[in-house]
């Protein structure tokens, strides 16, 4: 039997391998380069946190409980860095709400230069193989803007399907924007293994 996913734990200590990636929780240390390719306007057009300099990312990964795997309702972000050189191409994150703890939010910011590749999707793949089969989850869910079509696409090609489409439901960057939800059920993953 699965352990009940979302309680407070020991320090997020997850490494995640993939072909071309290892995910791990992202440090002090990686602040500059965070905040190089969130700062981008191409890349913060769509991101709800817009990070004003390298200190305050720094700040963020601080924040109490943002190193304890599973605290609710708090965001942990996973770095992305490539297998051969360690460089860091992006970063995705994940949260329980504090409401259900049974559920993962999830997100996901790629640099520019790593865009197009295919490395976002196999990124997530790894984080929904984490999610499902090691912590249990029962379902993870995204939110993306509508106009984000790469993102919509993204969360198809990984298996997730549009659950909702809210109409300027959400307030955003000074405007009402629309909000699409997607999302997958533990009964709906199909189990990586080996294949990551």
């Amino acid at each position: 039997m699965k352990g009940f996913p979302c309680v407070p734990g020991p320090d997020l200590v997850v490494s995640l391998h993939t072909r071309r990636l290892i995910l791990d929780p992202l440090d002090v240390a990686d602040a500059a380069a965070v905040f190089r390719y969130r700062s981008l306007p191409s890349v913060r057009r769509f991101q709800m946190w817009e990070p004003g300099s390298p200190e305050e990312v720094a700040s963020f990964l601080r924040e109490p409980g943002r190193r304890e795997w599973e605290t609710p309702g708090v965001w942990h972000q996973l770095g992305l860095r490539e297998r051969r050189g360690g460089a860091l191409v992006g970063d995705c994150g994940f949260r329980c709400p504090v409401e259900d703890p049974r559920q993962g939010e999830i997100g996901i910011t790629l640099a520019p230069e790593a865009q197009g590749k295919g490395l976002a999707a196999e990124a997530l793949r790894a984080l929904l193989e984490y999610l499902f089969v090691r912590r249990g989850m029962h379902r993870v869910f995204g939110s993306v803007d509508p106009e984000n079509r790469p993102c919509r696409n993204l969360l198809h090609r990984v298996g997730m399907r549009q659950e909702a489409h809210f109409v300027s439901s959400l307030w955003f960057k000074g405007a009402w924007v629309d909000d699409l939800v997607f999302a997958m059920l533990e009964r709906e993953h199909e189990p990586m293994g080996e294949r990551l």
